[in-house]
């Protein structure tokens, strides 16, 4: 899905033009530039629902919405790795998996 910033405009009932303006200069989303002009994603539309969430919710201004947004970022991205070295953790033998617990120490790579 890509919009124009009419349409993500209007897909997004709180955001108005002046506010994706500041969210634009906080780089809260960098639209695509294509030969339509600026296009945004899904990703973008998500992004600017939270933004404009938590802008009404606890009067952040973009500045502090941006690093906020940045911060859950990292903490998705954070938890991918996880679940990943988890599903390798958990694909080893089970000698070299209590290794890993004793090393750890933590009971989460323990069969169930």
């Amino acid at each position: 899905m890509t919009l124009t910033e009419k349409e993500l405009i209007e897909t997004i009932a709180r955001l108005t033009s002046d506010r994706l303006t500041e969210y634009l200069a906080a780089e809260i989303v960098i639209p695509e530039q294509s030969e339509q002009g600026l296009v945004y994603h899904s990703i973008d539309v998500a992004r600017l629902e939270l933004a404009c969430e938590l802008h009404e919710q606890y009067d952040m201004e973009a500045d502090a919405l941006s690093m906020m947004i940045s911060l859950i970022d990292q903490m998705h991205g954070l938890r991918a790795e996880l679940r990943e070295v988890l599903s390798a953790v958990e694909a080893q033998p089970e000698p070299v998996r209590q290794q890993l617990v004793e090393v750890i120490g933590t009971a989460r790579f323990r069969r169930r």
